[in-house]
């Protein structure tokens, strides 16, 4: 089940990082046995690994679950599965991915990072390392993603309960996200402001829109990088409900966004500035959405 081994550092380019208390390296052949090992040692899952070496913590024991059958992309007709150990990179070059709402999800993980550390990180680890300019949150907050993992059941729940709820800060294993399929006349869009094109977000947003007899009938929209995690901004999904994507529409979304988003200032940007860029980014990501819809008409 499990290989002993000294950990002490880990040598990189430039330097080292130090891991000096990790003394274990697990490699489970189950995910009850991955999970066994998460709640009798002070362990922490590795996949892609960016996070064990950029924020090491007080952990002994590395889980390893990439041999676990915990990857690879699926279509059904409920939608699309993305196992929790899929790369960036696979997700981003999957031809079912690029064929998802006008490729919306390629697009986005285009603008995540680098592409040698989209080699590396994987769907899961996005989602439950939670860092608050995640790109993927965000995203897939738009598109009423839901999440299964495993606590010794498994269970399926939306992602925004998954953070509503403090899944992610639990001893438990994400296994995948399922991205839903839409019927009809829907569109989705993202949109990131960050200083070079791999830096972290300063600000991120994304949009899904579903249309019914020339009127909105459903919407959501995420926003974050505020520079707290992505959440959804009810208010102005609910500006669009019921209405036709005109002009008027956007603006009230716009208005709503920017009175119930909270944003703060932080090392990277003021409140003011944010404030302004939730307006900007809304109404990109409208542009987008209405070029979508436009073009599957």
């Amino acid at each position: 089940m499990s290989a002993a081994c000294s950990l002490g550092k880990l040598f990189l380019k430039g330097g080292t990082v130090a891991l000096t208390k990790v003394t274990r390296f697990i490699r489970p052949r189950t995910l009850a046995e991955a999970f066994s090992a998460l709640t009798e040692n002070q362990a922490r899952i590795i996949a892609g690994g960016i996070d064990v070496i950029l924020f090491p913590n007080e952990a002994t024991a590395l889980i390893d679950i990439t041999s676990l059958p915990l990857s690879g992309i699926e279509q059904g007709s409920d939608g699309i599965t993305i196992g929790a150990t899929t790369t960036l990179t696979e997700v981003l070059e999957s031809s079912i991915v690029k064929d998802y709402l006008g490729g919306v999800v390629a697009d986005a993980l285009h603008t995540v990072a680098s592409p040698l550390q989209r080699n590396l990180g994987t769907i899961g680890g996005s989602l439950v390392i939670a860092h608050p300019w995640s790109d993927v949150i965000t995203l897939f907050l738009a598109l009423g993603a839901r999440v299964r993992y495993f606590d010794g059941e498994e269970h399926e729940v939306p992602l925004s309960d998954f953070y509503a709820r403090n899944v992610h800060r639990q001893k438990m294993i994400l296994t995948q996200v399922e991205l839903p399929a839409f019927p009809g006349e829907s569109a989705a869009a993202f949109w990131k402001f960050s200083r070079t094109a791999f830096d972290i977000a300063i600000l991120n947003c994304a949009a899904f829109v579903r249309i019914e007899e020339g009127v909105c009938a459903e919407a959501r929209i995420a926003v974050g990088g505020t520079p707290a995690r992505a959440a959804i901004a009810t208010a102005a999904g609910e500006a669009l409900v019921g209405n036709p994507l005109s002009p008027a529409t956007i603006d009230a979304a716009v208005a709503a966004a920017q009175g119930k988003v909270e944003v703060r200032d932080d090392m990277r940007a003021s409140a003011d500035y944010r404030r302004e860029l939730v307006a900007t980014g809304i109404r990109r990501l409208f542009s987008q959405v209405k070029e979508r819809l436009e073009g599957s008409g």
